[in-house]
């Protein structure tokens, strides 16, 4: 079961680098701390006004590190109970619950790992178990979370390459809840995704798809379409953007009102670029400025900056 494009034994690709964004443009930070990895879960706990990640997988396979961004340091955090070893999960911050929130992902076991369906809260000191799942959502590797407006929402994700998933569920404190319709978009797992404050939409672009011609245990298909939900209803984005992309991340611009989205793997080689959906066309922009990279981990602050961490620039799909 693999939840990317998996480094080779020497892990030539993994990538530990910090980078900022200031609202205008992304700058490279001289710290030290996490080692590097791809696939970490990352969000903004505003209650304490720091970044905290989770996880990844890295050279020693997948982590159950807890670590949290300031501005300017890493610093490790040593819970008493931490969510077991996994990449790949959905994470972000719950404002009407003031505690950030992670669910499923790839959750390490004797072979590639198996997709989980738990559901854990941060509260800026320890972790908790919540839900042990697999209740709704259900098992999934690759979905994604994000703050939206007073509440978390969770979108996609998928089962090995069998099942993918394409609806969206907000975390009640104790239970998840289905916010869309149908029709929704096909199912992804890893896509890249923003909120736009905006119009209160949540903006999604590509990921991995089923792909037909493989196995169960394969990687699936990188997807180019693009997507909005506003309130319960779905729009698919029109205009030709980005190629296809799996493992790409994405923020909002407030300044220019867009959403961005930027690196990922389009086939057979990582992204160094960045496109813009203005609401009505896509845009292609300057380079971010990081080295090519897929399955970096990002978030962004209550004022709209954004931090990103590591990724791999790995070849193959």
């Amino acid at each position: 079961m693999q939840s990317g494009p998996t480094p080779s034994s020497e892990q030539p690709g993994l990538k530990g680098d910090t980078w900022t964004w200031d609202g205008a443009s992304w700058h490279r930070e001289a710290a030290t701390g996490p080692s590097s990895r791809y696939l970490a879960s990352l969000a903004f706990d505003a209650k304490h006004k720091v970044y905290v990640m989770f996880g990844g997988q890295t050279a020693k396979g997948s982590s159950d590190e807890t670590w949290t961004w300031d501005g300017s340091a890493w610093k490790a955090a040593s819970p008493v109970h931490k969510p077991p070893p996994r990449r790949a999960a959905g994470m972000a911050y719950d404002p009407a619950h003031q505690v950030v929130v992670l669910y499923g992902g790839l959750v390490e076991d004797r072979n590639e790992g198996d997709p989980g369906g738990d559901t854990w809260t941060w509260d800026g000191v320890d972790w908790t178990q919540i839900d042990v799942g697999p209740g709704v959502p259900g098992k999934r590797d690759g979905p994604q979370l994000i703050a939206a407006g007073n509440r978390v929402v969770l979108f996609g994700g998928h089962y090995v390459n069998v099942r993918y998933f394409g609806d969206a569920w907000t975390w009640g404190g104790k239970t998840w809840s289905r916010i869309d319709k149908d029709p929704k978009p096909p199912g992804r797992g890893n896509p890249a995704v923003a909120w736009d404050p905006s119009d209160s939409s949540l903006f999604v672009y590509g990921g991995s798809g089923f792909k037909a011609s493989a196995g169960i245990g394969a990687q699936g298909e990188a997807l180019g379409d693009g997507w909005s939900l506003t309130g319960a209803r779905w729009t698919q984005l029109k205009g030709s953007g980005p190629p296809a992309l799996a493992y790409a991340n994405a923020i909002w611009d407030a300044a220019n009102k867009r959403d961005i989205v930027l690196l990922g793997m389009p086939c057979p080689k990582p992204s160094d670029s960045a496109w813009a959906w203005d609401g009505n066309a896509w845009s292609r922009l300057a380079a971010p400025g990081m080295s090519a990279r897929w399955g970096a981990a990002s978030a962004q602050d209550a004022d709209g900056k954004a931090l990103l961490f590591g990724g791999s620039d790995e070849a193959g799909c």
